[in-house]
């Protein structure tokens, strides 16, 4: 491993063209699975058996059975780890080749919530199903093997380098659910009155602590006990409604309490660049995360959209004196804008905004190198050239 500007995925790669089909029962093309075998002998991993398996899928005209099903996500996993590590990334993970989108992931195996019929619009293209919490939350019984400990378990097995287990936080999913049973519980439980805003920060701060505590907590517990030794809690709307950051940090604070010799990192991304307040962008996040638990000492930033190295990494100098955080920067932009324009970072452009960064910090100690988020929403090759240009650009950096 790079002991100076260390490499990582931040989470989320795209699932195999062939894999999306045969999921959905239908017929796997032939480009598809040149596709496939073109990627899979540039990392050296056996595919002939599941071509095979896509190849009678085709004649038999049918849908996946279960268990052929886990074999191709096993597949994509290996195949995920094979291609960051041939790439060069010093932390990796699977890819999250296990998961559906990453709300809805976890929130099918919550009790406690009912789904909504309609589909919710978030940025971009995404989209989720929301879940309405109409009862106290907790982790379905069984529900650990398909969140996370099944995942874990084949990437550390098969992993040649240190893995990093991406995880939802609490407020975040406290944030894109409908709060249905917290804000009755306390609207009944309050004075007449009361402030509406005061209510709404109220139901918030309970939901978000019983997500941590019954939700992301048994989930780290269960890693932890595993040997994880670095988790990553992503938090992408952490800068939405500036009032609620203590609700956030509390929310972090409830699953990590306790917990030692193992790494906690938050990642954000899209920062509220344009605010009423005299602060923008990760500004917004102090003074509130310097309560945050010691054992979080690292922040995944987004960068490399919005190229405001100085501006956005000041704050984290500014406070040095009372936490030293380390930073994976962002140096690559990830949106699909981007990609529909042709436009990529060089290697170069990725150095100087790692020097530039590791000037601002003052430490070159510090920095990590990282995309400004997941890749799941890119072209595979895409993925390929980015993960090439980061660790290229991270090699330069550390020439100076």
């Amino acid at each position: 491993m790079n002991n100076v500007f260390p490499t990582y995925e931040v989470g989320s790669l795209p699932k195999l063209n062939a894999r999306v089909k045969a999921a959905k029962g239908q017929p796997v093309s032939g480009v598809d699975l040149e596709e496939l075998r073109h990627y899979a002998q540039r990392l050296s991993i056996p595919c002939d058996a599941v071509i095979g398996l896509f190849e009678r899928q085709n004649g038999e005209q049918r849908a996946l059975t279960a268990e052929e099903k886990s074999i191709v996500t096993d597949f994509n996993s290996l195949f995920n780890l094979r291609l960051q590590e041939q790439l060069g990334l010093d932390f990796v993970y699977d890819g999250e080749a296990r998961r559906t989108e990453m709300y809805h992931h976890v929130v099918r195996h919550v009790k406690g919530f009912e789904l909504a019929p309609e589909m919710t619009r978030s940025r971009g293209p995404d989209s989720w199903r929301m879940g309405i919490c109409i009862a106290p939350p907790s982790l379905k019984e069984g529900s650990l093997p398909a969140l996370v400990t099944r995942e874990f378990d084949f990437a550390t097995y098969h992993a040649a380098r240190p893995v990093k287990v991406p995880l939802d936080d609490p407020y975040m999913i406290a944030v894109m659910s409908d709060n249905r049973y917290y804000t009755e519980l306390v609207k009944s439980q309050a004075p007449a009155a009361s402030h509406p805003r005061q209510l709404r920060y109220e139901a918030k701060q309970m939901f978000t602590l019983a997500l941590a505590e019954n939700v992301i907590r048994p989930q780290v517990q269960a890693l932890v006990e595993r040997g994880a030794q670095w988790i990553q809690l992503d938090v992408p709307a952490a800068t939405l409604d500036l009032e609620h950051l203590p609700i956030m940090v509390a929310g972090i604070n409830a699953v990590v309490a306790g917990i030692e010799n193992v790494k906690f990192s938050i990642h954000v991304c899209y920062p509220r660049r344009v605010s009423l307040t005299e602060k923008q962008g990760y500004d917004l996040l102090f003074p509130h995360v310097l309560k945050l638990h010691p054992a979080v000492n690292h922040f995944s930033l987004e960068l490399a959209n919005a190229d405001h190295y100085e501006q956005d990494l000041a704050v984290f100098k500014q406070h040095q004196d009372q936490r030293r955080f380390e930073i994976g920067i962002g140096v690559v932009d990830i949106t699909q804008e981007q990609q529909v324009l042709g436009r990529m970072e060089t290697p170069e452009i990725v150095r100087q905004r790692i020097l530039r960064a590791a000037t601002v910090l003052g430490d070159p100690q510090l920095v990590f190198v990282a995309p400004d988020c997941g890749l799941r929403q890119l072209q595979l090759e895409r993925c390929i050239q980015l993960y090439e240009t980061m660790v290229e650009g991270a090699a330069l950096a550390r020439k100076g």
